[in-house]
């Protein structure tokens, strides 16, 4: 069985025909589908890149039964008006090849792939990674805001009526984009190796010896430079806040852009020499030594779906702040949340986090409460829930193979 995968992740393509992410679909996700569907054609954006470009922090995303069809973006007014047709084209052809289609939404090509799947009678899932309007409005511009509601309205749609829907959280995305007739599951895309009981035993020594003299606290984020969905300007502000109050520190961030600009924004703040833009790291081992440098880890974005950072600072067993956004609050306990864009908040918890007399038993409780609960998110555990959706979607489409459903009208697809 052939599927269409369709969503806005830019890859990067030279002449060999191989294509790269930037860290977050490299092959292995396709495995996952490759379990249960024979091929996959991947409707995506592309940049092309010389042969000898640096490929430093991006994966290979080519591989065996896996090929690409690379769309220009609509994600702005003009293109949407001048490469709409062309992109439904495009579309059109390769999904008249394929025998189903998995949208990832919010995504405009994942939303175009719906309506070309509804008009040529292809059964079809959405997976649902993130919220189209936490995305929109804290981008950072009059444009994003704008087009927010009209993203929310569409990707509700989108997500009602389908037959099938995997979400990324337990509770956040249903509520927001419930799918009321579709066969659901939830499924988080983060997938973590299992961590030995090892790990937390290094971390609460780790946690007894920041009390030793000349110690250092390590504060740590991962988060792209590029925008500012990561609140890693809410961060640096905080610890601007009480930078009085705590012992010898280092806020260190792992991730890729530029960083000249959050650079500035830390000496503007006075914590110039306290703060360490440190690139990125191949995904695994190396991300994991990191963490189990990082005292605290802090997550203060202002959107996400389930953060693969949040998780894997959890499986090191590191006490963990974070926002309300998107599915953080399935993670960490209550006490550690903030709303998006809340300083003083987010400041006070890294206060008490930091300093005071119970300051170690409250970093030890974190430590074991979230050591024991990112077990939720091991390979084993989501391979086996997974598959399982898969497989039922897979039966479905075998299902409806050759039948007209009046879902599927032109006439439902103009109505979306």
């Amino acid at each position: 069985m052939h599927v269409l995968w369709a969503h806005d992740h830019t890859f990067y393509f030279n002449e060999s025909g191989k294509f790269f992410s930037g860290g977050k679909l490299p092959y292995a996700v396709w495995e996952r589908y490759l379990g249960v569907f024979d091929s996959l054609t991947v409707a995506c954006r592309g940049k092309r890149t010389s042969l000898d470009a640096d490929m430093t922090g991006k994966t290979l995303s080519s591989g065996p039964n896996v090929d690409f069809v690379v769309l220009p973006s609509l994600s702005n007014p003009v293109n949407m008006l001048t490469k709409k047709g062309y992109v439904e084209q495009l579309l059109t052809e390769a999904i008249s090849k394929a025998d189903a289609v998995i949208a990832r939404v919010p995504s405009e090509i994942g939303a175009e792939a719906i309506r070309v799947a509804r008009q040529l009678g292809k059964p079809y899932a959405v997976e649902v990674v993130a919220c189209a309007w936490d995305g929109l409005w804290n981008y950072g511009n009059v444009q994003g805001k704008l087009y927010a509601p009209f993203a929310l309205n569409q990707t509700r749609n989108l997500v009602r009526t389908a037959p099938y829907a995997l979400y990324v959280t337990e509770q956040f995305l249903q509520q927001r984009y419930p799918c009321p007739d579709g066969s659901l599951s939830s499924c988080s895309n983060v997938e973590i190796p299992e961590a030995g009981a090892d790990v937390l035993a290094r971390r609460l020594e780790r946690i007894s010896s920041l009390t030793e003299p000349g110690k250092t606290l390590n504060l740590g984020l991962i988060g792209s430079l590029n925008g500012r969905t990561k609140g890693i300007d809410i961060a640096l502000k905080a610890i601007a806040k009480v930078r009085q109050d705590l012992p010898s520190f280092k806020f260190r961030v792992l991730g890729d852009g530029n960083q000249d600009r959050w650079k500035q924004m830390a000496a503007n703040l006075g914590i110039g020499a306290e703060v360490s833009f440190e690139g990125v790291l191949p995904s695994g081992g190396a991300v994991f030594e990191w963490l189990d440098s990082i005292d605290l880890y802090l997550q203060p974005s202002y959107q996400e779906g389930l953060p693969r950072a949040t998780i894997e600072a959890m499986s090191r067993a590191c006490p963990v702040l974070g926002s309300t956004a998107g599915g953080i609050p399935e993670l960490i306990s209550e006490s550690c949340l903030h709303r998006p864009g809340q300083v003083s908040v987010l400041a006070d918890q890294i206060r008490r986090s930091a300093a005071g007399i119970e300051r170690e038993q409250w970093m030890k409780e974190q430590a074991e409460r979230n050591y024991n609960r990112s077990h939720n998110y091991t390979k084993p555990r989501l391979d086996a829930k997974r598959q399982a959706f898969w497989r039922s979607f897979r039966d479905y489409v075998q299902t409806e193979a050759g039948k007209t459903s009046p879902n599927y009208t032109r006439e439902g697809v103009e109505a979306l």
